[in-house]
């Protein structure tokens, strides 16, 4: 059986439709679709909007930028008390033209100057060290017959006042060497009672020996001379002579050096003076005392009358 041919197809112009539905209406198509040999077809392309799943990063990192962005600092208000101060040593403009520097050097000035008045005011008070005051005033001497019991040679006393309660002094003077010779008293109580040493001139020369003697008067009884002979040096024509009377202990120096040591422990404290046998009074030079206080160091520069 022949198999009939088949009828030549007519070409269809296509055509092609923008759809501006909806996404959920794209795949609709607005009008019947044809049928039969007559058929057309349409391509219908629908316009396709971006998922709302895509906006989301966008959406979530917009609402975190928001969310970990910085708040702004409300603008404070700085108070007088919050404010920084600077100290200034200066008034008014000067202080804006003074480095700090100098202000600190100023400053350093100031306080070594003000700890050196405090150390040049204050008194020493260790007798040992041997730091000595300014000279003070001189004070007045009194006269007055001493007591001795059996005495030969009436014997005279100078006390220096002001020294009446003094328990630790210095003696020092220069002595012309000769055989009078001279005698002091300390820790006297009264003319009854003291403590007194002399020198005397016992040999002349270019090395002068001379006696040197210390005794206790108690009561107006003389005790016994304790007696040591001491050769000196080379000497120019005088001789410094210094005691110092330290608690019961007493040292006598001469031109400097040691030259006797004794403690004795009746009297603790007392006057000093000078003594005069026989209307002799010895010829003293550059006489000073130092007394050695609780408050301080007291020198006392004088010569007899």
């Amino acid at each position: 059986m022949p198999v009939p041919a088949p009828k030549p197809v007519k070409p269809v112009a296509a055509s092609m439709e923008v759809a501006t539905t909806k996404p959920n209406q794209a795949l609709k198509s607005t009008s019947p679709a044809p049928s039969g040999p007559d058929a057309k077809w349409e391509m219908v392309i629908p316009k396709m909007e971006r998922p709302a799943h895509a906006m989301r990063p966008q959406r979530s990192l917009e609402k975190t930028t928001e969310k970990t962005a910085p708040p702004t600092p409300a603008p404070t208000t700085v108070t007088a008390a919050e404010t920084p101060t600077e100290i200034s040593f200066y008034a008014g403009s000067e202080a804006s033209f003074v480095p700090r520097r100098w202000k600190m050097l100023s400053l350093g000035i100031a306080v070594v100057v003000v700890g050196c008045a405090i150390a040049w005011v204050r008194p020493g008070g260790d007798p040992v060290a041997g730091s000595e005051s300014a000279p003070a005033a001189a004070g007045t001497w009194s006269r007055r017959t001493a007591y001795v019991v059996g005495g030969k040679e009436p014997r005279e006393i100078l006390i220096y006042s002001g020294s009446e309660d003094v328990k630790n002094y210095r003696i020092e003077f220069a002595w012309v060497p000769d055989t009078r010779g001279v005698g002091w008293l300390f820790r006297g109580t009264d003319s009854a009672n003291y403590y007194a040493a002399n020198l005397r001139l016992i040999q002349s020369g270019a090395t002068p020996t001379l006696s040197a003697e210390h005794f206790a008067v108690v009561q107006g009884v003389e005790g016994t001379h304790t007696r040591k002979v001491i050769t000196l040096g080379r000497t120019l024509g005088q001789v410094l002579v210094r005691m110092d009377a330290n608690g019961p202990a007493f040292t006598l120096y001469l031109q400097g050096s040691p030259a006797d040591y004794w403690t004795d422990e009746r009297f603790e404290t007392g006057s000093l003076g000078f003594y005069e046998e026989r209307g002799e009074r010895p010829v003293l030079q550059a006489l000073r005392f130092t007394f050695f206080k609780k408050s301080g160091l007291q020198t006392v520069v004088t010569s007899l009358q």
